[in-house]
């Protein structure tokens, strides 16, 4: 059953986490808000030492958690 979501369950933001979205992808960046530099999805990526190197992707134009 798929219903359609509502105008208030289409853009929700997350305090305290960035969390905007890889462009073309589904990963979504996992540092704070308001962090320098560019996004970084820690939880994908190649592992190494047993550690996820993590994935990252540089910023864009007025970018937002909805997108």
């Amino acid at each position: 059953m798929s219903a359609k979501p509502s105008a208030r369950e289409q853009h929700v933001e997350i305090p305290g986490i960035c969390f905007i979205r890889q462009p073309e992808g589904t990963r979504r960046c996992t540092l704070s808000a308001g962090h320098p530099g560019d996004h970084r999805h820690y939880y994908s990526g190649e592992l190494r030492n047993g550690f996820r190197v993590g994935t990252s992707w540089p910023r864009r134009p007025r970018e937002t958690q909805a997108d």
